[in-house]
């Protein structure tokens, strides 16, 4: 009697959730063992919703549309007074006139804890501030902006509360060397050399 082909199915359906379960083991204990690894992952997640934000930004401007950019740069009562409305319409009219590229790269990504005590993180779970890099090119020349891109209810409390779902807004947007006006803390690493002994 010939055996259906069928029957062959199951057989290689089994070998093929093995092979993804053997995988899933093995990049987690890669992931649990190599704290870069574990990074990455982490850090690349969790930077979909600020980048979703910045595309959408650069999408606006790629297609002239400056009320559009205006916005998904949101600015509060308070921060208007302070002068955010004049940066923002300055800013999306420089980009306009500058005709970017539609390709963007973001160089660096500094994640923010926005609570009980402010600062740099490495955990981008518990952050509730992106500050972001981004270069544009002009031409042939690169144009580097930093996006200051935050969850929207401030402060975010992360671990505390279980790191509830984070709504991300853009906050400021400046010339990569002017000051920030939302989130004025700057981290600035401290390098110097040491004298080895002989």
């Amino acid at each position: 009697m010939k055996q259906s082909p069928w029957s062959k199915i199951p057989g290689i359906l089994g070998i093929l959730l093995l092979g993804v379960l053997i995988g899933a083991i093995g990049l987690t204990l890669l992931a649990r063992n190599i704290p870069e690894i574990r990074y990455s992952l982490l850090q690349g997640a969790d930077l979909q919703g600020p980048q979703a934000q910045i595309d959408a930004f650069v999408q606006a401007l790629l297609r002239g549309d400056a009320a559009a950019a205006t916005e998904l740069w949101e600015v509060s009562e308070t921060w208007a007074e302070r002068g955010m409305d004049d940066r923002r319409d300055t800013v999306i009219a420089d980009l306009l006139q500058a005709d970017i590229a539609a390709a963007y790269q973001i160089t660096n990504v500094e994640w923010w804890r926005t609570c009980c005590e402010p600062g740099v993180t490495c955990d981008s779970r518990g952050a509730g501030g992106a500050r972001i890099m981004v270069q544009f090119m002009q031409g042939e020349l690169p144009l580097t902006y930093m996006f200051d891109v935050f969850a929207r209810e401030q402060p975010y409390f992360g671990a505390a509360i279980g790191y509830p779902p984070r709504d991300w807004v853009i906050r400021d947007i400046y010339p990569r060397g002017d000051n920030p006006l939302f989130w004025n803390l700057v981290y600035e690493p401290d390098i110097h050399q040491v004298q080895s002994a002989p």
